[in-house]
């Protein structure tokens, strides 16, 4: 058996999995989050097994994503995804099992939607604690704080990298939390201190050097790891009160930045498209709650990126 402890964020995981090969892909995933929390709220227990089957598709009854569905029942949460991979927790989610279907009798290959599993464990004891995972980015100077919503892909980590060249910090690029706290306050925490950037943006940021040689992020995309601070020291922020939502968009129409005000009955939407929301009405009205928190304080703003603009970077100033 192998055997870690990880921490992610507010949650420490402790992982037991039968060979190398398990271990070393669950904790591929844990190892993602690079940023040190002071104080750990709650401990959650995730054991691997190989299984001889794979798991049927379950019916999404709480949860419906691409490569995964997940029900919910008295019994705690379960989750299968295509390969035949599952994760079931107890009524608690505390203890997790997540069982890998052998992909051939000789060999012993894990399937990498497993990352998916291990994420949905995250979430769970991140909305156990009433935090919301958003996946965006952050960047922040002078008390400005703003969030940047964009699609997967929609070119977050490029602003974001570009902007801390500038002297702003970030919290990270893709993954954060989001709490509202006593004073009905809405707060950012950072969990990545890593940056995903693809290989053919390194002619933007010759400092880095070549991307291609850095860890790939993940076996889904061409993006590799980035620690912020080797390459732009002072740059990494670990939490902030948003002030702005920012709606990003490319255009290849045009060669500058421009950004237009977001009418106020647009930031939610803006902000519900990146995160998920289960179909359990209590954890979405949770969900729910924070966001419209978080909406009513903020000013939105739509901004369009054009394709010369990061050869150009004090075109950046529109936008700063």
């Amino acid at each position: 058996m192998e055997f870690g402890s990880f921490c992610c964020g507010p949650v420490a995981v402790d992982l037991a999995a039968p060979s190398a090969a398990l271990y070393d892909k669950v904790a591929e995933t844990l190892n993602l989050y690079t940023v040190v929390w002071k104080s750990l709220s709650r401990r959650v227990q995730i054991s691997v097994v190989w299984s001889d089957q794979p798991a049927p598709m379950l019916t999404g009854n709480y949860l419906t994503c691409g490569r995964m569905h997940v029900d919910r029942s008295e019994g705690g949460l379960s989750a299968t995804c295509r390969s035949g991979a599952s994760v079931v927790s107890d009524a608690e989610r505390i203890n997790w099992t997540l069982s890998v279907p052998r992909q051939s009798h000789s060999g012993e290959a894990v399937p990498e939607d497993v990352e998916d599993l291990v994420g949905l464990v995250l979430v769970a004891a991140w909305r156990d604690l009433n935090k919301v995972a958003l996946h965006a980015g952050s960047i922040s100077r002078n008390g400005t704080c703003a969030l940047l919503c964009a699609t997967s892909g929609g070119g977050k980590t490029t602003l974001t990298a570009s902007l801390i060249r500038r002297g702003w910090q970030t919290l990270g690029d893709d993954k954060l939390l989001l709490v509202i706290d006593g004073q009905g306050v809405s707060r950012l925490s950072a969990l990545i201190h890593n940056f995903n950037l693809h290989p053919r943006t390194e002619t933007w940021f010759p400092e880095i050097g070549d991307i291609s040689r850095l860890p790939r992020y993940s076996a889904w995309t061409e993006k590799r790891k980035v620690r912020i601070e080797a390459i732009w020291p002072g740059a990494a922020a670990f939490e902030g009160v948003p002030t702005h939502v920012l709606a990003i968009e490319r255009s290849s129409a045009i060669s500058d930045i421009r950004v237009a005000p977001m009418p106020k009955e647009e930031v939610l939407p803006t902000l519900l498209r990146q995160t998920v929301v289960p179909k359990d009405r209590d954890q979405a009205a949770q969900i729910l709650k924070a966001l419209a928190v978080t909406a009513r304080a903020v000013k939105g703003l739509r901004v369009t990126v054009g394709q010369e603009v990061y050869r150009h970077p004090d075109r950046l100033e529109a936008l700063e």
